[in-house]
């Protein structure tokens, strides 16, 4: 009997330091689809057209900020869990970011081990 090729879940990473985006993207896109957005307006579009399992969200980006992303998710489509990372140490933040819907927060610099556990149990 064949086996059936299982979909992959897909994960967008948003931040605006393209360090940040290739490391995550090589973390994890052995076992995700990946796709990225240095900002949150291109964010939303990918969130439309890729519809992704997970979103990795930074905070603070020009132009739209992690909050206004995460406001606008609900209306886009409110699916995708969000696990914003930030370099910010401010816990108003994060708690903004958990009030507005956010599934997590995770400081820079990151604890892999941790955040693989978080997309882990994010995906159920």
């Amino acid at each position: 009997m064949a086996q059936e090729k299982t979909a992959r879940r897909r994960l967008l990473v948003v931040d605006d330091e393209t360090e940040v985006v290739d490391v995550l993207r090589e973390h994890f896109e052995e076992t995700y689809d990946v796709d990225t957005a240095p900002d949150g307006k291109r964010a939303l579009k990918l969130i439309r057209t890729r519809r992704p399992d997970v979103i990795l969200l930074d905070i603070h980006m020009p132009g739209l900020n992690g909050i206004e992303v995460l406001k606008h998710i609900q209306t886009v489509d409110p699916k995708p869990v969000v696990i914003v990372v930030t370099a910010s140490e401010d816990t108003d933040v994060a708690a903004q970011a958990m009030s507005q819907g956010a599934f997590s927060y995770v400081p820079k610099p990151f604890d892999f081990q941790y955040l693989d556990h978080l997309v882990a149990v994010a995906l159920g």
